[in-house]
């Protein structure tokens, strides 16, 4: 299955449709309502598991494994600053476009791209590496252009371009969803400014609003300028409001998210619906039994990419839950069954993707370094390693093997010591 998407940004997964609205009605208790959206969802899982049979848990795409290469090394703290370079070769190609009032049609790339070269660029800056007065300077005017894209949408959400350039999924998949609002003479509701603001409870805008959003967070942690934290509030509310919608990732890139804002403003309201959006709109969907346990049950979503990005989602979520939070076990068990079905792979087959492995991996290193034995069992750390190993190797060779993100946090890593 080449073609990723027939609907907007999502999966068609065989009968599993659900659309669960965050907010309670008639003021009824909210314990009550949660309990029952539980049990609905449960049982469109089980329907779902029932219809999938022996392919519930197995990718739609056959998973593409990279091995360790044979005398691999890690990369070195002195081969650092150089490596760091790249991320400049890479914005020299992209800032022409990164400016105020261009006309959204001519953009390549969503922006979760440029949300990635914001985070990266907030790294080099607190970890020292680069040309510090650029990497500030690129940086501000990177997070000022995704300002004005979220004005443009009028939301709150960071908007999603209505490019003429449709090549990549995403962009195909905008294609078809535009062709169905347009049928439903829903394209008004949708587009503005030539950005589209609205997703018609698809969910598929949670992925670069939260992307974007994060960053922007990241960038008022370390600037304090109060213009960074309103435009990432106004994201973070936007996600809080969002449906939980049919495909698991999309309510964990949310999750990301709402985490990050309640950990910078103590606001409990965005606690509250991102251990929600887990609950009902990730847990559930996971399989506990059987040969794909620890995977999720729909085929889309048991790509290791999307794996990997609930893991993280759930692990951040988990770092700020109250120890006495009810839902910490079962998350804790999710973490625990999901990490040892895919982490193994990393052991016996090779990589089966890198970028949202890599953030996992050292989120759950993080998170669980005082578990020892939790690190031990999930094999995290090995298959940290061998994916360290693997992605030094592919630097060495020549080319970055990484998008900006991840590429600096991978650098910080090598600067610390980490990959040791």
């Amino acid at each position: 299955m080449k073609a990723p998407v027939k609907f907007f940004w999502c999966l068609i997964i065989a009968g599993f449709f659900y659309e669960l609205a965050y907010t309670n009605a008639c003021g009824a208790d909210e314990s009550y309502l949660d309990s029952q959206e539980l049990k609905d969802v449960e049982l469109k899982v089980d329907s779902l598991k029932d219809k999938l049979g022996d392919k519930a848990g197995i990718p739609d795409v056959r998973d593409n494994y990279i091995h360790v290469p044979r005398n691999a090394r890690m990369l070195t703290v002195s081969e650092v600053e150089s490596a760091y370079e790249k991320i400049y070769t890479q914005i020299d190609k992209e800032q022409v476009s990164w400016q105020i009032g261009l006309n959204p049609r001519e953009l390549k790339y969503p922006l979760r791209a440029h949300a990635s070269f914001l985070a990266a660029l907030v790294t080099a800056l607190k970890e020292n590496l680069g040309d510090r007065s650029k990497n500030a300077k690129i940086a501000r005017n990177l997070a000022q252009f995704l300002i004005w894209t979220q004005q443009q949408a009028g939301t709150g959400v960071y908007p999603f371009p209505l490019t003429q350039e449709r090549n990549g999924a995403a962009f195909k998949a905008l294609s078809h969803f535009l062709s169905e609002a347009k049928k439903q003479n829903k394209l008004s509701l949708v587009i503005k400014n030539s950005w589209m603001c609205d997703d018609l409870t698809d969910g598929g805008l949670q992925f670069d609003n939260s992307e974007v959003g994060c960053a922007m967070f990241d960038m008022y942690v370390y600037t304090h300028d109060n213009n960074y934290l309103i435009s990432a509030v106004k994201s973070a509310d936007w996600a809080s409001n969002h449906s939980i919608v049919r495909n698991w990732n999309y309510n964990a890139f949310s999750i990301g998210l709402l985490t990050k804002a309640y950990t910078l403003t103590k606001n409990k309201s965005y606690l509250t619906a991102a251990l929600h959006k887990a609950r009902i709109g990730v847990l559930p969907g996971q399989l506990t039994l059987g040969p794909q346990a620890g995977r999720w049950v729909d085929q889309h979503n048991a790509r290791p990419a999307y794996h990997y990005i609930m893991m993280q989602a759930l692990c951040e979520l988990l770092e700020v839950l109250p120890k006495d939070e009810p839902s910490r076990n079962s998350i804790i068990e999710c973490l625990r069954l999901g990490l040892m079905n895919r982490n193994a792979d990393f052991l016996a087959r090779g990589a089966p993707t890198k970028e949202k492995a890599f953030t996992a991996l050292l989120a759950v290193k993080r998170i669980f370094h005082s578990d020892k034995e939790f690190l031990i069992q999930t094999h995290t750390l090995d298959a940290l390693h061998n994916l360290e190993l693997i992605i030094s190797s592919q630097y060495l060779r020549g080319s970055l093997p990484l998008s900006p993100r991840e590429w600096a946090l991978f650098l910080v890593e090598v600067k610390e010591g980490g990959l040791n």
